[in-house]
């Protein structure tokens, strides 16, 4: 007979996590929001790695990926 697993399949934890909740105006929602999708991350992602950025804390988040400018010659 198989044992169950006390956990449910599902995506892995990302560790402890506190909630911060914020009210923006739309215009700085709907930034947060494009610039996170044109870096292929959530907008917690996005937000978490500029907090991280500013407080010096970004070996501890996936850092923003800054797109690659053309080279010239």
């Amino acid at each position: 007979m198989v044992e169950m697993s006390p956990r449910r399949p599902g995506r892995p934890s990302l560790g402890e996590r506190k909630q911060l909740k914020v009210r923006v105006i739309p215009e700085i929602k709907d930034a947060a929001k494009r610039a996170a999708q044109s870096h292929g991350m959530t907008e917690t992602q996005y937000i978490t790695a500029l907090i991280a950025a500013d407080t010096g804390l970004t070996n501890l988040v996936t850092p923003i990926q800054q797109e690659e400018l053309p080279h010239t010659a």
